[in-house]
């Protein structure tokens, strides 16, 4: 049986903690350890994508790009963005779901950048309550995307780092 990816980085990280931490006496010596843990744990939530952070993420965007357009169409002046297109997966191969799902979200990046661009331009021909409640939406978007990035994140080692030392929770 093989060994899951993260079950590594955990074995990897608690052997530099009892096996080498313990036999080191030098407080920078310690922090450059700590420095090595802490960049493992991020390997281990980053390594690969997950499939629910990427789903978390998408939804988020979708939402805003729905409620962008249901406020806009109403509205009479210049015709809105289009609606996101995928991105070419390239090389004719097939994509994998995740390369599916990162081309979704990507193509939705641009989207939520387009109607950033479009009220940039037009949104003085808007009602100022339409303008404002589009820019919410898109701006509620990206700090969802940022928000999901950090909820899944590992908790930086930066006082061990500089002490030498582990800190308690």
């Amino acid at each position: 049986m093989n060994n899951s990816f993260p079950r590594l980085i955990d074995g990897m990280c608690a052997t530099l903690r009892s096996e080498v931490l313990t036999r080191l006496d030098d407080e920078f010596a310690r922090g450059q350890v700590f420095g090595i843990i802490n960049l493992l744990n991020t390997f281990k939530v980053r390594a690969s994508w997950s499939e629910g952070f990427l789903l978390q993420q998408i939804e988020a965007q979708e939402r805003a790009l729905r409620g962008a357009a249901a406020t806009a169409a109403p509205l009479s002046g210049a015709a809105p963005p289009p609606k996101p297109k995928a991105a070419d997966q390239g090389g004719g191969r097939a994509a994998t779901s995740i390369d599916a799902l990162l081309a979704r979200r990507d193509a939705n990046n641009r989207a939520i950048g387009a109607w950033l661009g479009w009220l940039d331009a037009e949104g003085a021909k808007l009602p100022p309550d339409a303008a404002a409640a589009i820019e919410k939406l898109l701006r509620t978007a990206m700090r969802a995307e940022i928000d999901i990035e950090l909820k899944n994140s590992p908790r930086p080692l930066f006082a061990e780092m500089s002490s030498g030392r582990e800190e308690a929770d």
